[in-house]
């Protein structure tokens, strides 16, 4: 009977000696690297480097200054309070109380209006007074629920073109605006 012979394997001589091939390859690649840099550094530059200087920077034309010193500031940034602050959007909103001029259309649903402006209560183009104020709205049936209302009017703070809060006020007529 013969016995089936196995196969050779491969020497493991031969494994050590690519490893340490691959790191001889890595020692030069780093020495290399350190030269370049220790080169770059200053520590081999040629003798041409020592005598070479830069060229000074000249303008083809005289440069340009600004009317007035540019380090006195006209007005005073923090005078106003915060500067890094940016102002307020949109007014306050009319309270209870608050007199209205112009004139509202006599409708119940939105028009455009220009014109109506806050004024005294005593003033003779006093024409509507606020009784509530609803804000987050521009339903101008929210005003149905308050029976002393006579005009309902909104309005809608925007800012570039959209809209960042609105409100319905619920007025009543003063002298001859009254109903």
């Amino acid at each position: 009977m013969s016995s089936p012979q196995s196969p050779q394997s491969p020497q493991p001589s031969q494994q050590p000696k690519q490893g340490i091939a691959c790191l001889g390859v890595l020692g030069v690649v780093a020495l290399v690297v350190i030269l370049l840099v220790v080169i770059n550094r200053g520590g081999g530059g040629s003798s041409d480097d020592a005598d070479a200087s830069p060229s000074p920077y000249v303008p083809s034309s005289a440069p340009y200054t600004p009317p007035g010193d540019p380090y006195t500031p006209t007005t005073d940034p923090y005078a106003s309070g915060d500067p890094y602050s940016s102002p307020s959007p949109e007014p306050s909103p009319y309270t209870s109380g608050t007199c209205l001029n112009g004139t509202l259309p006599d409708s119940t649903t939105a028009q455009s209006v220009s014109g109506v402006e806050e004024v005294s209560c005593s003033a003779s183009d006093a024409h509507y007074k606020v009784i509530e104020t609803v804000p987050l709205s521009t339903d101008l049936s929210r005003c149905n629920g308050n029976p002393r209302t006579q005009y309902a009017f909104s309005y809608r703070y925007t800012l570039n073109g959209a809209t960042i809060n609105s409100y319905v006020y619920c007025l009543v007529g003063l002298g001859s605006y009254a109903r």
